[in-house]
């Protein structure tokens, strides 16, 4: 219950004034104003955003990319506890059976309310979407179906709940001046099934996502068959939802954007790209692209250094809404990462936050977010 305020318009007033000042600080970037989406499958208080495809994706999720194998179901667990049906992985990361079987374990209500002869059948709401991505090494045609088709096995784990799969192009190329790629040596450690698939990527820099695109088109569509003629609550094997693209950059969107019969659903990028990348970001709303933003606590919050005004006045809206929001007797805490992710959601940025502590899983958690965007 929301403790009443004796101005509550001015402390609105106050508020936007911050944001606002906050915006043109952190952001300088006009604000995305599409509607959101609340006809969803989502749980309560979960806002969503409709993709091109049709598909409501949450805009708040998680990433489990680089947690330990071990802390896997455990993290899983707790986040969809507290609501949380958006979770971002990838190929490479090699987790996503574990991300599948740990979905399947969650018992918070359970997925399946029933047994028909045409099999389970599920509650809307327990739905759960995955967002998996291919690896630089798996690039071209054939090595980007192998790659999609090995991911959807893997996420075939979680039988007891409907899995809608957003599948993305990692990255557009392998770039030896990046010093974490090697490309020759990736190149030469996979396993022969891959490099019989399909000729090297490394070798076509500025073609092979070209290719990929194409797979991943005709990946989709046959799955938008599928999507088309589900019945009822049947629960079907992982469907990719949408098709996307992470890290690219503008001239790489422009050339995939060329020949694309399927126009990207969804970017995938570091939230600095949101503050230095205004051309970049103007071109994904021109068409109708939603950026999901990851890197928002590394990105932003551990840089606060670079911008001590703008995390004051964060830390001055987290304080003024701890006020607002919650009463003396509730132990939530709204934090300057919860009135960041908040911001985000109210431009339609997706947000994935790494989390393996209880105390952070709780301040992203959507009911956090959610109980403070209608202050914004």
């Amino acid at each position: 219950r929301l403790r009443q305020n004796k101005n509550p318009s001015m402390l609105s007033m106050m508020m936007m004034m911050m944001l606002f000042l906050m915006a043109a600080i952190l952001f300088n970037v006009g604000v995305c104003y599409a509607d959101l989406d609340t006809s969803s499958s989502s749980p309560p208080d979960q806002p969503v955003f409709k993709l091109k495809s049709g598909v409501s994706i949450p805009l708040i999720g998680m990433g489990i990319g680089n947690l330990p194998h071990e802390s896997i179901p455990q993290v899983v667990n707790a986040q969809l506890d507290v609501g949380v049906r958006l979770i971002d992985t990838a190929h490479a990361s090699n987790n996503e059976g574990i991300l599948g079987e740990a979905i399947a374990s969650f018992d918070g209500g359970g997925g399946v309310h029933s047994n028909t002869r045409g099999g389970p059948t599920i509650s809307s709401h327990k739905e759960v979407h995955v967002v998996t991505k291919v690896w630089y090494t798996h690039l071209g045609y054939e090595r980007t179906k192998m790659s999609v088709q090995e991911s959807l096995q893997n996420l075939q784990k979680a039988i007891n709940r409907q899995i809608f799969v957003h599948v993305l192009i990692h990255w557009p190329r392998c770039n030896d001046d990046i010093p974490w790629m090697n490309c020759e040596e990736e190149e030469n450690n996979l396993p022969p099934q891959v490099k019989t698939a399909g000729p090297p990527p490394h070798l076509n820099k500025y073609g092979a996502f070209v290719d990929s695109w194409k797979a991943l088109e005709d990946l989709f569509m046959e799955h938008q068959n599928i999507m088309n003629t589900r019945k009822g609550d049947k629960v079907y094997p992982p469907i990719i939802a949408s098709i996307g693209v992470s890290n690219f950059e503008l001239d790489d969107m422009k050339k995939l954007l060329e020949t694309s019969r399927v126009t990207p659903h969804m970017y995938q990028g570091n939230s600095w790209l949101v503050l230095h990348d205004p051309y970049l970001i103007d071109f994904l709303r021109e068409h109708d692209i939603f950026f999901q933003s990851y890197a928002v606590m590394n990105g932003i919050l551990q840089r606060r250094n670079e911008s001590p005004n703008a995390y004051s006045i964060l830390s001055t809206i987290s304080r003024e809404l701890m006020e607002t929001v919650y009463s003396e007797e509730e132990k939530s805490m709204i934090t300057e990462a919860t009135v960041l992710l908040a911001y985000f959601l109210n431009s339609n940025v997706g947000v994935i936050p790494r989390a393996a502590s209880s105390s952070h899983q709780r301040e992203n958690s959507p009911q956090a977010i959610s109980a403070i965007l209608p202050h914004l």
